[in-house]
């Protein structure tokens, strides 16, 4: 198989496997209030995805799973989330640990 068309193949593979991710994060959303543990196996699904076709997760889910025990984070369920000193801390109500990320303040 030439260069070419293996470059294209993964390309179409990796693409699949984002849109695979993206439709397990949608229904771990839709299953988190009546059965929490099928939410956190479609985010076990995503994550064995990602390591499978070694991609990363797309941002936007990746912050809405704990780093610590990999639970969809809903906020006001199991998730806290705080402004604190330049940075937006989730606390995870399951593990009880948190996780920061940056922002930048408007002036």
């Amino acid at each position: 198989m030439p260069k070419a068309a293996r470059k294209k193949q993964k390309n179409l593979i990796q693409d699949i496997a984002v849109q695979r991710m993206w439709r397990l994060f949608e229904l771990a959303k839709a299953e988190f209030p009546e059965n929490p543990e099928r939410s956190r196996h479609y985010v076990q699904l995503i994550r064995n995805i990602s390591m499978r076709n070694r991609i990363s997760i797309p941002g936007e889910i990746k912050r809405r799973i704990c780093r610590h025990c990999y639970s969809l984070l809903m906020p006001g369920q199991n998730a806290c989330y705080r402004l604190k000193e330049g940075f937006i801390v989730i606390s995870c109500k399951d593990c009880e640990k948190e996780m920061r990320y940056p922002y930048k303040k408007l002036k």
